[in-house]
């Protein structure tokens, strides 16, 4: 009884520390919570709520306690058990990357003397400053403060969606300042920090813009060719391995039964069918891709036609 009275108190003093310490975040939102945050916080209160009832029937309402101890028990068991299954995944991961994660080329000699240069350039006169802020040290404190603070209205894609000049990211930093809570403001400081963070990671995000547009060019002379070559027939059309080319090509992304419900009436739909799945992805070269039509042709099209 003294073991599960000491830990019935330890686990209240975990959960008002808990509270204490994640209650006011609530104020630094400025718009509706995540689905998972909706989901702890309501979980948290239902175990507020459950303890508060408890002690009450622990201290002043000794005779339902043999009745209701054990419902109200079992019950913190489960809320407990969730709240755990529902958080602890999530900030072992958060911190095993915080501890592992060198930021790669973005924390190199470098990026550190790109800052070094441009941070003069858009206003920045503290030359000991400057050295603080232009150093591994200092870029992972601007990283950490865009992760905590910049979003606070939004998601990270909203601010990395591009690369931008220094005097562009100084001036979005700059903005979301203004908007940032009273209760979670982002200071002149931090915004100095986010600002050489940033311009530090601008390469890395202009390689993977580029990298996307490049993509996205190779995506659409691949659905240009399927498209010009789609009405015409292979020259040689073999069924049972344009079958086995479909089944290993389409099930990377789908279960291929789904093309049964696709409606394909004629060629023209297969050609339009296999240039949205190139779209999607698909990787094969031209005589495959007719291959594959060929066989949606004759085992779909056809049968629908007839």
């Amino acid at each position: 009884m003294n073991l599960h009275r000491v830990l019935g108190y330890a686990f209240v003093g975990i959960y008002v520390f808990l509270m204490w310490d994640m209650v006011p975040r609530l104020w630094s939102y400025q718009i509706e919570l995540p689905a998972r945050t909706v989901v702890h916080l309501t979980l948290g209160l239902t175990v507020g709520a459950i303890l508060i009832i408890k002690i009450m029937v622990v201290r002043f309402f000794k005779h339902m306690e043999s009745t209701l101890a054990p419902f109200l028990g079992t019950a913190l068991l489960i809320c407990t058990l969730l709240l755990t299954g529902l958080a602890l995944p999530y900030a072992a991961r958060e911190a095993f990357l915080r501890a592992t994660a060198q930021d790669g080329q973005n924390f190199s000699s470098e990026r550190i003397a790109r800052v070094t240069t441009y941070l003069p350039q858009i206003g920045f006169t503290d030359e000991a400053g400057l050295a603080v802020l232009a150093s591994s040290a200092g870029l992972a404190e601007g990283r950490d403060v865009l992760t905590r603070k910049c979003t606070q209205c939004h998601d990270l894609r909203t601010i990395l969606v591009k690369p931008r000049t220094p005097q562009a990211w100084h001036s979005t930093v700059t903005r979301m300042a203004t908007r940032s809570t009273t209760m979670n403001p982002i200071s002149e400081s931090e915004q100095w920090s986010v600002t050489a963070y940033l311009i530090a990671i601008s390469p890395t995000l202009r390689q993977g813009v580029s990298e996307r547009r490049v993509e996205i060019i190779e995506t659409s002379a691949s659905q240009n060719a399927v498209r010009q070559s789609g009405l015409q027939a292979p020259l040689t059309y073999d069924p049972a391995a344009a079958e086995d080319l479909f089944q290993a090509k389409c099930s990377q992304c789908h279960s291929p039964q789904l093309v049964e419900g696709a409606g394909l009436n004629n060629r023209e739909d297969v050609v339009v069918l296999v240039t949205r799945m190139v779209g999607n992805g698909l990787t094969a070269d031209d005589a495959e891709l007719s291959q594959i039509m060929a066989y949606l042709t004759d085992r779909f099209a056809k049968a629908e036609s007839q």
